[in-house]
Parts: structure tokens; C-alpha cells; sequence
């Protein structure tokens, strides 16, 4: 009896060690197979409610009809709201409150100023293997652009960047030929020296910037402050080359620098869209998109180009989509974030006169065919030339924005040299840097 029991104890252990030794590739296959459940997971039918928080504070009306209305209808099981900045809504105020917000949206010029600092981004990387999603289809200079943040924190949605507007009425006013595709600035310049003249007490300016936007965004792709050092980066020789372009060869002509002196400041949109003395003026695309515009006629060429630099203009002007880290419907967001950057939405966005994101000619060749702007030279303005490297942006770039262009100003008119400008210019901007980190 006792010789049974034994063997019945032993039979016993040597089944549970073969069911443990068992259990351990399986345990091994079950979570692959989870992973791969999770993997084949179509999150476009899990419910989500997503709330979109909007930086560039646009009307509700105007997100449904650029967005809005596409998603809920791409995506009936999620529920979207959409939340304007403004008063109390603001980035800073969701996190101390603990108020949810899934994606933001936001510009490449501005985002260093109000994502980054709540630490609410999150780094898609791990997403975008998970959802298959192929960044070669992009632009690389708008995901350069969002890079430079320090991590993949979202997709570009539309693009922008310079172009160079001009006023046909003022070019047949003095019978001059208009400004083509493809110029260097050496032409542009050359153009410009026709059109700046007085006439019946009116002074009319041939080339003009909207000069932090021509700096900050040249071919040159020459930040404002150093990130390393957070520290202005205005005063040195490579800046000093493409201000004595961009803004200091149009103003030689007379008439220009006695213009600047009555304004005591550079030139603003108003000066070309509103007062239409300026005959060519930089800035970027959408300035087109102002009431004024109906007023006189008009087109745009591509932005020109350094003749060290052929081929290649504008750095990307993106917006983006960021996913908040917070966000407990990461995966839906992503799901939205795809759709968003489909052929399919972005050749309905081009055609609307959005600027497309992705690489796809196709998508390009249809811009602004649905728009009023159709018969105006919007595709080659926007597509001649090649992307330049985006800058890496930061939230001191404002500080360094205000000194630059009145020491500019004071160059133009002969009240300053151009080193001196650019050395003071620095010296305040970093005094203002510093400020601004105290705070």
C-alpha cells in the first residue's frame, strides 16, 4: 500500500513538472499572439472621444468645415469636440487642471512657445511602427520640422512657406514685365529698382519683406537663437549676408529709405495688401486670404533663390497635429492622424487650396483647383523650388524678433551701420532672453 502511494506521489510531481516545463512556451506564444491580437486591432470602430485643443484659435465653424466634418464622418464610433484657445483655455491651464486633451494643433513657428513648455508631447515613433505608417510619403522637410522639437511629436497637416506676391496693377502702371518663377534675388532686386519711384506725390517701393519671416525663413535656414545656448544668433557673418540681400540691396533705389523713415519701421502686410504701394512683397503664403485682396489685382511667383543656392527656397511653414501625452485614446488619435494624411484627404485639402504635405505630384498639380485663387499661379509658386531645411525654432525667437527689426530699420536709413545693428540687436535680445528666464 505504501509502495502504490509513493508511486501515485511520484507519477503526480513528474506530471505538474511536465505541465510547468509546459507552460512556459506556451505562456511564450500566448503573449506573441496577444501582441499580435493587439496589432490587428481595428481601433477605427473602438469608441473614442477625442477633444481637439486649437492653438491658432479659428472658429468652430471653420475647424468642421477644414476637418471636423471629414472625421465624423471617416469616424462614426468617436466623438470629436473641438476647443478654440482663448480666456481660460489654455495649454497651461489643461494640464493644472487635469482637463483631458488628445490632439493639438499648432504652427511650426509657434509651437516652441506653447506645446513644448507644458510637456505634454509624446513621442509617436512606437505608433507609427504599430499603425504601419510610412513617413516617406511626407515632405521630409515638414517631419525635419517637427524633429527639431526633439522627437516625432506629431504630423504635419498642411503646409506654407514664402512666395513673392505681387501688384499687377502697379507693374502696368509703369509697363514693366512681371516677376517670373525661377528668379534669383539678384533679378528680383534688379526688378524691384523699375518700380520704386515717386509719382503725383505717391512713393512707390519696387521689393519688400515682411523681414522676420524673409530671415527666419530663408534657403539659409539660419535660426534666431542658438539652441545649444539659447542665445540670440543674429550677429554674425552668415546673417549678415542675407540681410544686405533681402533687406538692405531693394532699399538703395531713392525714395525707398526716405519711405522707412516716415514709417520709422520696416514693412507690414498692410503696406502691400491694404495701402498697395509695394509692387513685389514677401511673406507667406495666405497673406492672399485677406478682404483687401479683392481689391486690385494680383498674383505670386516662386520665392527667388540664391544664385549659391539654386533650386532651393522656402523652408516648410507646417501646421501640426501633436498628440497629447495624456491622451487615453492614443491609438484612435493616431487612426486620425493617417486618415489626415491620406492621398485621399490631402488631394481634398489641396484642391480646397490647403498646401498638401505629402510628396504625391498628383496631390500637388490639384492645388487650389476648388479655389477662388484657381486662376492664379499658386502651384508653381509653391512648387518650383525645393524645401529648404527648416530652423530650429524656440520659444526666445520672439525676443530676438523685435530688436532685429528696429536696429534694421535704422540701417535702411542710414542712421546705423549694419555691424553695429547686428551686434546691438543681439545684446538686447539676450538681455530679453534672460528676462524672460527669470520670470
Amino acid at each position: 500500500m505504501r509502495t502504490y502511494s509513493m508511486r501515485i506521489v511520484v507519477m503526480l510531481a513528474g506530471m505538474v513538472l511536465v505541465s510547468a516545463c509546459g507552460n512556459e512556451p506556451n505562456s511564450g506564444r500566448n503573449t506573441a499572439e496577444d501582441s499580435k491580437t493587439e496589432a490587428r486591432k481595428d481601433y477605427t470602430k473602438e469608441p473614442a472621444e477625442l477633444v481637439f485643443f486649437g492653438v491658432p484659435a479659428g472658429p468652430a465653424e471653420a475647424w468642421d468645415e477644414k476637418v471636423g466634418n471629414a472625421m465624423r464622418k471617416r469616424f462614426p464610433d468617436y466623438k470629436f469636440t473641438y476647443i478654440p484657445r482663448g480666456g481660460t483655455n489654455t495649454l497651461e491651464n489643461f494640464v493644472a487642471t487635469g482637463t483631458q486633451v488628445d490632439i493639438i494643433q499648432d504652427s511650426v513657428g509657434n509651437s516652441a512657445n506653447s506645446l513644448i513648455p507644458t510637456g505634454l508631447q509624446y513621442d509617436l515613433t512606437e505608433l507609427v511602427k504599430k499603425h504601419n505608417v510610412d513617413l516617406n510619403r511626407f515632405e521630409p522637410a515638414t517631419i525635419e520640422a517637427v524633429k527639431q522639437f526633439g522627437g516625432l511629436y506629431g504630423f504635419p497637416i498642411n503646409n506654407g512657406g514664402l512666395v513673392l506676391y505681387y501688384n499687377k496693377d502697379i507693374f502696368d502702371k509703369f509697363g514693366v514685365a512681371y516677376p517670373k518663377d525661377g528668379m534669383t534675388w539678384d533679378e528680383a532686386i534688379e526688378l524691384g529698382k523699375k518700380l520704386t519711384r515717386s509719382e503725383n506725390g505717391r512713393q512707390y517701393i519696387g521689393l519688400a519683406a515682411s523681414a522676420n519671416h524673409a530671415l527666419g525663413m530663408s534657403s539659409y535656414s539660419l535660426p534666431f537663437v542658438d539652441k545649444a545656448t539659447e542665445k540670440a544668433a543674429v550677429n554674425n557673418d552668415k546673417y549678415k549676408a542675407i540681410v544686405e540681400t533681402l533687406i538692405l540691396a531693394p532699399a538703395q533705389n531713392p525714395g525707398y529709405k526716405e519711405k522707412v523713415a516716415s514709417l520709422k519701421r520696416t514693412f507690414l502686410n498692410d503696406d502691400f495688401s491694404k495701402d498697395q504701394y509695394i509692387g513685389m512683397f514677401v511673406m507667406n503664403y495666405g497673406l492672399q486670404n485677406n478682404k483687401e485682396f479683392d481689391t486690385f489685382n494680383w498674383d505670386m511667383a516662386a520665392l527667388p533663390v540664391f544664385k549659391e543656392n539654386p533650386g532651393v527656397g522656402t523652408q516648410p511653414y507646417p501646421d501640426f497635429y501633436f498628440i497629447s501625452q495624456t491622451s487615453k485614446y492614443k491609438d484612435q488619435a493616431m487612426e486620425v492622424l493617417k486618415f489626415l494624411t491620406s492621398d485621399e484627404f490631402q488631394m481634398e485639402m489641396s484642391k480646397k487650396g490647403h498646401v498638401p504635405v505629402l510628396k504625391n505630384e498628383s496631390v500637388k498639380k490639384a492645388f487650389a483647383q476648388d479655389s477662388k485663387f484657381k486662376s492664379k499661379n499658386v502651384v508653381n509658386a509653391l512648387f518650383t523650388n525645393k524645401y529648404a531645411s527648416p530652423i530650429a525654432r524656440t520659444k526666445y525667437d520672439s525676443r530676438v524678433n523685435g530688436p532685429l527689426l528696429s536696429h534694421l530699420a535704422k540701417v535702411i536709413v542710414g542712421e546705423e551701420d549694419l555691424n553695429t545693428a547686428l551686434r546691438s540687436a543681439e545684446e538686447e535680445a539676450n538681455k530679453a532672453i534672460e528676462a524672460m528666464k527669470s520670470k
